[in-house]
């Protein structure tokens, strides 16, 4: 009995963890042609949440009518190859939707490539608990252990494998680990098998536990069905919950990988330890006021949830380590409310089990309901009610419906503690921080959305020189907190030096030339282009910023919008240009799967004969803080390319570098709109980076399957976002302007 405890425990573990590493796996092996936009990792969450739903009412079928080790087994084992054949899995899903639109294609590839997995993922937990249940009055506390072992092991999982593995060692690679690391278990259970020689554990453990149901005395409670809505509140409320604090942390933190690994792993960690507490109050209580105090516990938190992020965020602005910040932050705004949520499915478990064989079924009952109310609510909320309200709103209204029945319900009972709800939202709701406008800082556009936040705002500044005081009037575009778009709001030209520089390297080509611009922003790229006279196609994947751009930076109405991801459009397009620009930034982030070996190599077929490739990207160089930009170069060289390097001036934390990357190598002598300095061209040539001075520091390639560049920028990009923070974020904190709408 013993022996088999303990590989249940191992097979909890393993498939926790394998869960979430194909969770993982599954985004980034879409990335290289549907890119890793939020688009991506919602429909890759609802997806994986879908086909747990369906593994988890399967299990609870299976665990009734056939709760057998055999089957249990059998299922990892096709769940092991199923793992194994992900990147195969990603390239026929990539292959059927090639020629669908964008959103539809990245939901179809994500049913392909997840579906199957989860499925047998989903069947586990209902049919362990099944097999590991004797006695009615311990249901709850082998449920709350059965998910709690099997989040570890995700909670496990999500770090290592999203902070090392897969930026560090590559898909392929974590998909055999993770696929071997299954297999073990069917060829452990052969070998416990041989070793006791026959099914008598099996069979006493189903014996015993129909024994020990006729003997016992146990009071059943004929439960209410509408006592499942609870679990229908507990999973929305997770998935939205979980959404809404990594969007408010993206003023601060950014929203890249790691921001999303910490959010996901603190999720975890709260949740694991809900089921185990649940589990064990369950067996203690078997009454509903148990339920109704944790969900009015965890309401009063989300009440609270947006006024404490504003402050926790900021309390750790000085922070060193970044990394270690953000994983602390995600913690004490997940923790409070998620584990009293994760409380909720057990507790339900041990109080709708009228018998020991109704365990399973009961929690894949549950689980499934929990888990279809949250791809509903991912849904709502990222696509509908974050862009129409913000985050503030969505978080007080979701903590007043998940508090107010269990409200009632205590008040009926004279439990008048209950009323620190009503003190909670009362507070909730006159905190709420509205967006103003200060003689400083007038606010133009202020929008939250599942692709990050959008804000365009007027800024007068007082600068000082060594003489006198300059009052600027600047607009800017952020997005998440970072600029995108920077220019006088009288004149509209840009205070960025880089588009200087790239409108004269672009003036090598003769009027009436076509461009490809991959990012939009707010389209001073874009006009400089027009300005040229050149034929302009901008990819933009976030609609807001279109329109932003048309409506406050007065963007050229000849540019041709396209809203896609940029590397999807790569892939799909068979259009010729003479120049492809990268202007990639999202917030602090160049997305990884855009600037890949594989990325340069498919867009160097759509150059016309003397076309030329220019990547923007930031001003470091040297050291561990420029392996990024030195990598850039290297993966344009391992393309085929001729690659020029030009800073524009300042130092490495204040510039942008310009990768100019041609077929052969390039002339810069005859430019149509050279550069001055006093009236006086001036030689691009002269001012050229020798790619020699780094030639023995470390640079990678960047290929598709080791998509590591969101850990090597990690140091860039803590740079730039701690000189806005200086500059601005604090600035409008001070002006009365809130992290998030």
């Amino acid at each position: 009995m013993m022996k088999k405890i303990g590989l249940f425990i191992i097979v909890l573990l393993i498939e926790g963890g394998a869960l979430m590493a194909v969770e993982l796996m599954g985004a980034k092996l879409m990335a290289p042609f549907f890119g890793t936009s939020l688009y991506v990792w919602t429909a890759v969450l609802c997806i994986t949440v879908l086909g747990l739903s369906l593994g988890y009412y399967l299990g609870g079928i299976f665990s009734q009518k056939r709760p057998s080790e055999e089957l249990l087994f059998t299922i990892l084992g096709i769940a092991a190859i199923l793992v194994y054949a992900l990147p195969y899995t990603a390239s026929f899903a990539i292959a059927v939707t090639k020629n669908i639109g964008l959103l539809p294609g990245i939901c179809i590839a994500s049913v392909l490539l997840l579906v199957p997995p989860m499925v047998c993922f989903g069947i586990v937990g209902p049919m362990v608990v099944r097999l590991m249940t004797a006695q009615l009055k311990t249901l709850g506390k082998t449920a709350g252990a059965v998910y709690f072992t099997s989040t570890l092991g995700g909670i496990i999982v999500t770090f290592l494998f999203g902070f090392y593995l897969i930026p560090e060692k590559g898909l392929k690679y974590c998909s055999i680990v993770a696929a071997v690391s299954l297999a073990v278990l069917p060829v452990l259970y052969l070998i416990i098998r041989l070793i006791s020689g026959n099914k008598a554990d099996q069979q006493m453990i189903v014996a015993e536990s129909v024994v020990v149901l006729e003997s016992s005395k146990t009071i059943i409670i004929k439960a209410n069905r509408s006592i499942y809505l609870f679990a229908v509140l507990e999973g929305a409320a997770v998935m939205a919950i979980e959404l809404i604090v990594a969007r408010m942390m993206a003023p601060y933190f950014g929203s890249s990988l790691y921001v999303w690994g910490a959010v996901i792993g603190a999720t975890l960690i709260s949740l694991a330890a809900g089921y185990y507490l649940g589990g064990y109050l369950g067996d203690k209580y078997v009454q509903l006021n148990i339920l109704f105090w944790m969900l009015l516990i965890a309401s009063v938190f989300l009440l609270l949830l947006h006024y404490l992020s504003q402050h926790l965020v900021v309390a750790f602005e000085n922070a060193t380590d970044t990394v270690s910040a953000l994983v602390i932050v995600s913690v004490l705004l997940v923790l409070p409310p998620l584990l009293f949520l994760g409380m909720v499915p057990t507790l339900l478990i041990r109080y709708l089990s009228a018998k020991v064989a109704d365990g399973g079924k009961t929690t894949g009952t549950v689980y499934t309901i929990s888990s279809i109310s949250g791809i509903v609510a991912l849904f709502l909320i990222g696509f509908f009610i974050i862009p129409a309200y913000g985050l503030t709103v969505p978080s007080i209204w979701i903590g007043f419906i998940v508090g107010i029945v269990p409200f009632v319900k205590l008040i009926m009972q004279k439990k008048y503690i209950a009323l620190l709800f009503i003190a909670a939202l009362l507070f909730s709701v006159s905190v709420k921080k509205v967006e103003e406008s200060s003689p400083d800082v007038e606010i133009q556009y202020f929008s939250e959305g599942l692709l990050g936040q959008v804000l365009v705002a007027d800024v007068h500044k007082v600068k000082q020189d060594n003489i006198h005081s300059i009052q600027t009037d600047d607009r800017i575009l952020f997005v998440n907190r970072m600029g995108q778009t920077f220019v006088n709001k009288r004149t509209g030209v840009s205070n960025w030096n880089y588009i200087s520089f790239t409108s004269a390297i672009a003036s090598k080509l003769p009027e009436n030339s076509k461009v490809l611009l991959l990012g939009l922003g707010g389209g001073s790229v874009a006009n400089t282009f027009c300005n040229l006279k050149f034929s302009v196609d901008a990819i933009e994947l976030d609609e807001r910023i279109s329109d932003v751009a048309q409506d406050y930076f007065s963007l050229n109405p000849n540019v041709e919008i396209i809203i896609d991801d940029a590397r999807h459009y790569i892939e799909k397009t068979t259009n010729k240009y003479d120049l492809i620009f990268f202007d990639v930034f999202k917030g602090d982030i160049p997305p990884a799967h855009v600037l890949t070996s594989e990325t340069f190599l498919q867009a160097k077929k759509l150059l016309n004969k003397d076309g030329f490739i220019a990547v923007n990207f930031n001003g470091f160089l040297t050291g561990d803080i420029g392996i990024p930009g030195r990598s850039v170069y290297k993966t344009l060289t391992a393309a085929g390319l001729h690659t020029y390097i030009l800073p524009t001036p300042g130092k490495e934390d204040e510039r942008n570098c310009l990768f100019i990357a041609g077929q052969t190598s390039l002339d810069f002598n005859n430019l149509r709109s050279p550069l001055l300095h006093g009236g006086i061209p001036v030689p691009i040539d002269s001012l050229l980076f020798d790619p020699k001075q780094f030639n023995q520091q470390p640079a990678v390639v960047f290929v598709d399957d080791i998509p590591n560049l969101d850990l090597l920028n990690i140091k860039a990009g803590n740079s730039w976002r701690k000189g806005y923070i200086k500059g601005y974020t604090k600035m409008f904190l001070e002006n009365g302007i809130p992290l998030f709408k």
